[in-house]
């Protein structure tokens, strides 16, 4: 029974690595590229940065795009696509005559200083915008994101094993920086599906038993409202991407309000202006938005919010679960880019969460400048 099963698995995985080679083929990417596409594409970055080893202390590796490499992705977007703001993507989705298939929006999560320093530039230079959705509990390193907290004290641990009660005092294995990074993805993923109670026990323990650097601060890791004031006057817009960064559908929803109301109450403070976008965090999880805590973002006042699933933006979709293509190391090759945004289109991720959120709140606008009627008027 056993064989039959692993022979069953073994033509699975065939066929995948069968269908990936297809997919990635140079005939294929270039033939892809060249289709029309339906909707809109919004693409999702986090970190631009050419110190690649500063930036893996506080992201992922795959995250980080060096400076260079946005730049020629910027260029290739302008010449190719129509940049807008996710304004007028979300005007475009209310309209009548839907989503200009030419549009592309450029959007960062969380908010790390790079963005100001290395990303805003090459945008300038090349009279394009883009959104930056801010963790605004984190900003200037008050606090810093619990994942970067998270992430710094297991890679900085000099111990080759710990113990921690949440795994069943079993032993941790960190000899290796690659077995340090199975920790934290584990580690990480437990914390996305807890409550707040229950994070801040974890995350606790965690600093505990790695023995916390003191140093962790040694260098800025986010923007200072400064910077974001500074963009926010050339152009850019500025979203909310939460207050403390956790997992809204495993929070409370009292919790889920404090997080939503607050960060956007932070940013028009810091701004003096309305802040109409939102952006769900921990995209890297296996639900970080349903159908509840939509309809809290809309309540907040906000008129999108975008998601980490992949495919075309439609008119078709609530404007509160709008998908983002991820930027990933493949993309160095514009042409791998150019065929990712196209392939984009053929399917949503967790359809289902799509088609749940867009039954509560569909889109409302009829007109050419739309509007969401569930809360109050577009921007």
């Amino acid at each position: 029974m056993s064989g039959k099963r692993t022979g069953r698995n073994g033509f699975g995985n065939l066929a995948r690595k069968a269908g990936r080679s297809v997919r990635n083929s140079g005939l294929v990417v270039r033939g892809v590229a060249g289709m029309h596409r339906v909707g809109g594409t919004i693409l999702r970055y986090h970190s631009v940065s050419a110190d690649e080893s500063w930036a893996h202390d506080y992201v992922q590796n795959s995250l980080v795009v060096a400076p260079e490499v946005f730049a020629r992705q910027v260029d290739f977007l302008a010449k190719r696509h129509r940049i807008v703001s996710v304004g007028e993507m979300v005007r475009q989705m209310h309209s009548r005559r839907g989503v200009d298939p030419r549009t592309v929006a450029i959007t960062f999560d969380d908010g790390y200083e790079d963005n100001y320093r290395n990303a805003f530039p090459i945008l300038r230079e090349h009279g394009a915008t883009a959104a930056f959705y801010i963790t605004t509990g984190t900003v200037a390193d008050v606090q810093v994101p619990w994942t970067v907290g998270l992430r710094r004290a297991i890679r900085l641990c000099d111990r080759p094993g710990v113990s921690l009660s949440f795994l069943g005092e079993r032993s941790i294995d960190l000899s290796t920086d690659a077995k340090k990074e199975v920790t934290i993805k584990m580690v990480t993923g437990i914390v996305k599906r807890c409550k707040l109670d229950e994070i801040e026990s974890i995350l606790a323990e965690v600093h505990e038993e790695m023995g916390s650097r003191t140093d962790l601060r040694a260098r800025r890791i986010m923007m200072n409202w400064d910077e974001i004031r500074e963009m926010h006057g050339a152009g850019m817009t500025i979203g909310a991407h939460t207050h403390a960064h956790y997992n809204l559908p495993s929070l409370d929803t009292s919790d889920v309000t404090h997080e939503v109301v607050v960060s956007r109450r932070d940013i028009e403070e810091a701004l003096q202006a309305p802040v109409e976008h939102f952006a769900y965090p921990n995209g890297r999880t296996d639900c970080h938005c349903d159908a509840r805590v939509a309809k809290l973002v809309a309540v907040a006042g906000f008129e999108s919010a975008v998601t980490s699933l992949s495919g075309p933006v439609s008119h078709r979709h609530s404007p509160y679960c709008i998908p983002r293509l991820g930027i990933a190391p493949r993309h160095r090759d514009i042409a791998r880019l150019a065929a990712d945004i196209q392939y984009s289109r053929f399917r949503h991720q967790d359809q289902h969460v799509v088609d749940e959120i867009t039954k509560v709140l569909p889109v409302r606008g009829s007109g050419p400048e739309g509007g969401n009627s569930f809360h109050g008027n577009s921007d």
